[in-house]
Parts: C-alpha cells; sequence; structure tokens
C-alpha cells in the first residue's frame, strides 16, 4: 500500500539504480495563441538521497519562437559532469568526436533551459508544490516564485539562467493512485524568462508527464573515444 503522504511515497521509491521517466512539452503562449516550441524526453536515475543521473533529449518544434542559436540536443549527466551531443557544440567538435564533456552539470542543456524548470522528482521540491498547493482530490494548485524554487531545488540550480526573481509560476500538480507525480503544468510570463521575441503578457507553459516511477535504470556515458572534454 502507497503512503498517503505524497513526499513519503516519492522518498520510498527513491533507491540506487531506480529512477523515472518524464515526457515534457513547452508551449510560447500569446494573443494569437499557442505554440509548441520543445519537447524533452528523459530519465531519471536515483542514487541514495536523491538524483545522482539523468539522461535528457531536447527536440526544437519551432526555431522561429526559440531563436535559431538552439537546436536539438541529447544531455548524459552522471554526478557534476555532463555529456552533451548536438546543440551549439555540433559543428565545433574535433573529428571522430560527437559528444562534449563538462566538468560542470548541465542536465537540460542549453536548449532544454527553456522547458519545464519545475522537478518534482525532488522531494524537497514536491514538498513545497504540496505545501503551497490547494488540493482538490489528487490535484494541487498555486503558485511558487522562481526565487523559491532556485533555492530549494538543485535541479533549478543547474538548469536555470543566471540569478532568479520573484516572478511567481502558476502550477497544476496532479497524483497518481500510488500518491506519486503523475502530472505537472506550469505556467509564467515570459518577459525575463525567455529568449527571443517577448511581447508583454506572453507566457511560456510547461506540461511534464511521468511514468515508470521505481522503474530499474542505468545511465552510462558514452564511448570515451567520443568525447571532447572542455574545461567548463
Amino acid at each position: 500500500m502507497a503512503p498517503s503522504d505524497p513526499v513519503s511515497a516519492l522518498k520510498s521509491r527513491i533507491a540506487a539504480g531506480k529512477g523515472v521517466t518524464f515526457i515534457d512539452a513547452t508551449s510560447y503562449v500569446e494573443l494569437s495563441g499557442k505554440t509548441k516550441v520543445l519537447s524533452r524526453r528523459g530519465t531519471l536515475q536515483f542514487g541514495k538521497s536523491g538524483i545522482a543521473a539523468s539522461d535528457v533529449s531536447v527536440k526544437v518544434s519551432d526555431q522561429d519562437v526559440v531563436r535559431t542559436v538552439l537546436a536539438d540536443e541529447r544531455v548524459i549527466t552522471i554526478g557534476k559532469v555532463s555529456y552533451t551531443r548536438g546543440g551549439l557544440f555540433a559543428e565545433v567538435l574535433p573529428k571522430g568526436k560527437s559528444w562534449v564533456r563538462s566538468g560542470k552539470p548541465r542536465p537540460v542543456g542549453v536548449s532544454g533551459m527553456l522547458s519545464q524548470p519545475v522537478n518534482a522528482a525532488e522531494p524537497q521540491t514536491l514538498k513545497a508544490l504540496i505545501s503551497a498547493g490547494e488540493r482538490s482530490g489528487r490535484t494541487y494548485a498555486g503558485t511558487i516564485t522562481f526565487r523559491q524554487l532556485w533555492k530549494i531545488s538543485p535541479w533549478a540550480r543547474v538548469s536555470l539562467l543566471g540569478k532568479q526573481d520573484d516572478e511567481r509560476i502558476r502550477y497544476t500538480l496532479t497524483l497518481g493512485s500510488d500518491n506519486l507525480p503523475r502530472q505537472l503544468v506550469t505556467t509564467y510570463l515570459a518577459q525575463g524568462h525567455w529568449l527571443g521575441r517577448v511581447t508583454e503578457g506572453d507566457e511560456v507553459s510547461n506540461k511534464t508527464d511521468y511514468k515508470g516511477w521505481g522503474g530499474r535504470y542505468t545511465i552510462t556515458p558514452p564511448p570515451a573515444g567520443q568525447v571532447h572534454s572542455v574545461k567548463k
């Protein structure tokens, strides 16, 4: 039987070698309507106390909205080391190399920084969403600021750009029958948190679906011969 407390339910699934998969869809919302611009698909592998590794693929759907400097990429992060394929570095790699190794964790790469900023697979983040949200059945709705998120979320601190502010993120979190996150929808103002054209009132909307909680996942680095290392 699943724990009645969602945070306890999540902690009960955190063990070395286990994890969860997710799918993101990011859309740009303006007066004329909603445009899907990015999608992410990933796996999170837990260690003894939290996320120990991740494998995230980012696909850019609409370059006109996101800027042409961003491109499809895949990022494997193990501990504090990230390996990136595609994206900004794809055309400047030495011959025979297809991955860039960075000694600084960048789990969502460059394009992915414009995707879902909230990671409900972190116990401390889930606790904040549950505490601040108004509950209706298995759904919690509320707000959290970027600054608050930055303070509590290790994932946000290595995924978001620069110093964060008090702009609010509206969220709706839906739990499954096991009391674990099933879907997370967030919306925030684009101004100050987006690259490219921004009109006052435009928003960014993200929808994340989680599945496979507690499954066994093994994330490994790419072949050493295909990796080019950089200092940062």
